[in-house]
This record gives C-alpha cells, structure tokens and sequence, in this order.
C-alpha cells in the first residue's frame, strides 16, 4: 500500500491586511518586535511537522518569479518593493521564513484566481432585502469580533482560533452555503457564485495533487476562508491524509 502524502492545511488571516474581502481584517503590523517574536513562536511549533514542501496563496503561474523572489529572501537580499509579495505578507513571515530555515529550494503557489459574480449582493439588497441585512449584519458581527481576537491575541493564539473546526464550520454555513438562497427559483445568482468559490478551491486542489509524491509532508498555508472546502477535499482523498493543525498550534 503506497504511504499516504501529509497535508497539514494552516487557515490564516493576511497579514498584510485584506480590505478588497467582504470582511476587512486588520491585524497589527508584523514587523514590531513583538509580533516578530510571536511569528517565531508559531515557526518553531509549525517545524515540528517537518513539512518537505510549503504551498502558498499565489497564482500557480507566478512560481518562476516567486522563487527567484524567494531564492534572494534566503540570501538574506529580499527586496521589498518586489511587485509580487510584501515583507509583511503571510507568504514570507510564514512560508519564506519556515521554508529558509529548513533549507528548501523552492516555494510552492497553487492558487487559481477566477472571477466571483459579487454583483449577487446588489441584487440580494434590492430584491430579498431581509436576507441581505441579516447577512451583513453577520459580516459586520463577524468583522469586529475577528479584528476584536487578532488585536488582543499572540498570532499563535489567532491561528489556533482560526483552525478550530467549530469556527471553520459555522464561518462556511454563514458566509458561503448561505448565498445558495439568493435567487433560488429564478436567476441562483448565490448558487452561481458558491459554484465559482467551489470551483477556485477545487483547482487549488488539482494544483496540491500536482505538486505531491509519495511520502510528501505539504504545509499549506491559505487564507482561513478556504479551510472548509480543502479540508474536505483532502480528506475525501485517499492518497493524501489531513493533518490536524491543532495537534501543532
């Protein structure tokens, strides 16, 4: 029986900030002295899997440019006004630095940007006006307990929120599945766009087999919104199988 290959999905907020999302995060500046020991906290828990390879949020087209990128971070030479990732992104605070330390050559992006119809929540507001205040409301709810956690929390402790299945489950009911509802019966522009979310996450997981060999310990790491789906991917898989991040953080 050929050994399964590991995947140890790590869900994260953007720590460059992410005010283009429905829910804007915002998170202290990682670069302070505090913050880059707490990184160094997680860092030194996320090395006990022994990840062989570290998977990132970025276009699976973009590995050329990310690894040249990536190669200068190792030679102590990154340049911070490179048009590809920040200094301050979760890419490099977390995949550079852990991938640098366990000498791997190169990073893995494998994400799949496609086009959400987020035209579906003009009409939600004009044609189910109930649903769309409710939903916001929600979102607004969401937005300040989220921001309300990462301010007063290590980054540890964010990621350990982040990754609880209670959290992963209830943001995905809430967020996600709940669009369905908008045009059922007529147009289903909310089943549309869950289609197109599902879709992006399915190529993410064509790009995680694609990269991965027998014997593969894969630390992927990805904005907490897609946990729900990957994590059922993964596990619905036989030849991968999912590494609780809890067990680690």
């Amino acid at each position: 029986m050929s050994e399964k290959v590991k995947i140890f999905i790590l869900g994260t907020y953007h720590f460059g900030n992410s005010g283009e999302h429905l829910v804007d995060i915002n998170c202290k500046d990682v670069i302070t002295d505090q913050k880059q020991e707490e990184i160094k906290e997680v860092i030194q828990k996320l090395v006990q899997f022994k990840p062989n390879k570290i998977a990132v949020e970025l276009k699976q087209e973009d590995e050329k440019r990310l690894n040249e990128i990536y190669i200068e971070y190792c030679r102590n030479n990154f340049d911070e006004y490179n048009e590809m990732v920040n200094y301050d992104n979760e890419i490099v605070q977390l995949g550079f630095r852990l991938g640098k330390m366990l000498k791997h050559t190169k990073i893995y992006p494998i994400d799949h940007m496609i086009y959400l119809p987020e035209e579906v929540f003009e009409y939600a507001e004009k044609n189910c006006p109930e649903f769309y205040k409710e939903y916001m409301n929600k979102a607004n709810e969401y937005e300040t307990s989220t921001n309300e956690h990462i301010r007063n929390n290590t980054i540890g402790e964010n990621l350990k929120y982040l990754n609880n299945p209670k959290r992963v489950e209830k943001e995905h009911s809430d967020f996600y599945l709940g669009l369905a509802k908008i045009g059922a019966g007529d147009n289903y522009y909310g089943a549309d766009m869950l289609t197109e979310w599902y879709r992006r996450n399915l190529f993410i997981f064509g790009n995680l087999q694609n990269i991965s060999e027998k014997g593969d310990r894969i630390l992927v790491i990805y904005g907490a919104g897609h946990c729900k789906i990957l994590r059922e991917l993964v596990k619905g898989y036989r030849k991968f199988e999912f590494v609780d991040p809890l067990n680690y953080l």
